[in-house]
């Protein structure tokens, strides 16, 4: 019994020790950033600390080395925990507390959810689809198409001058309903995700969608939400339709979505502003 405790016990270390912490910052895997965190990163700096689990987690700014900007890095993260108004970020969802701030290492520094904006806030998971939204909208509804849009006359050549970006204002769904830093993720920051993060199509929980995975480890996933057009709903565990801020810069009535299945992925400029898509909100 004695000889089996000890090799459960070594196993648990070895687990522990090649694990990550989901906590950016958290270099020794308590769950806190503080203090501690810090002296570590300094210690593997000068040499006096070589564990596999450090490793891991002492590159706070996910640059690929460990340096004196680490340290740097989770004294903010420390201060911004002790009355400052950063939320923490996570490298990965730690719990069910959505949402989180998901850090990818993008060299904007721009954060993105865990998962996909919705009206009710108990239904917020990684892999649940979202609320559907018409571009500007920031109530989800039962039909979608150019004669219940808000921001048209009744026909596509009578929308309404939203501006070229949406992003942060009255129109943008996700800072009308998480608040705060929230909201639509822009072009340039969807293209930013695409140019910096490998992906891969994947079912997690039985949803089919895509996991992006920044160069720190940090890793979100997009559900294939599908459209809603008319009272209909298309291609859901097959194709992701997500929203950007960005109107497109020649057709008023169309705006920019984030569109992708198990084979490609690409930006589209011509987006039916009317038609229900979901997004995935960003945060800096």
């Amino acid at each position: 019994m004695k000889k089996l405790m000890t090799l459960f016990a070594f196993a648990l270390v070895a687990f522990t020790v090649n694990a990550q912490s989901t906590l950016k910052g958290d270099v020794n895997g308590d769950g806190e950033v503080n203090m501690t965190d810090v002296t570590m990163i300094v210690e593997y700096v000068l040499g006096q600390h070589n564990s596999s689990f450090i490793v891991a987690n002492a590159d706070v700014n996910g640059d690929g080395g460990i340096t004196v900007t680490d340290v740097a890095e989770a004294v903010n993260i420390i201060l911004d925990g002790n009355g400052g108004n950063t939320p923490q970020a996570y490298l990965t969802c730690p719990d069910d507390h959505h949402p989180h701030l998901i850090d990818l290492g993008l060299p904007s520094g721009t954060k993105w959810a865990c998962c996909n904006l919705d009206d009710n806030p108990t239904k917020l998971s990684p892999t649940n689809y979202g609320g559907y939204y018409a571009w500007g909208e920031v109530k989800e509804k039962t039909c979608y198409d150019w004669s219940t849009y808000v921001h048209c006359e009744g026909s596509y050549d009578t929308c309404h001058d939203l501006g070229s970006d949406i992003a942060g204002t009255q129109y943008d769904v996700a800072h009308y309903q998480w608040d705060g830093s929230w909201m639509m993720p822009s072009l340039d920051q969807i293209k930013e995700l695409m140019d910096n993060c490998s992906f891969e199509w994947m079912t997690l929980n039985g949803v089919n969608g895509r996991r992006f995975t920044g160069n720190n480890g940090g890793m979100i996933f997009l559900p294939a939400t599908g459209c809603r057009y008319g009272d209909d709903l298309d291609d859901v565990g097959s194709f992701c339709f997500y929203w950007s801020s960005t109107q497109n810069p020649s057709y008023s009535y169309c705006a920019c979505y984030f569109g992708f299945d198990s084979g490609y992925d690409r930006l589209f400029y011509g987006g039916y502003r009317c038609t229900g898509r979901t997004v995935r909100p960003v945060s800096k």
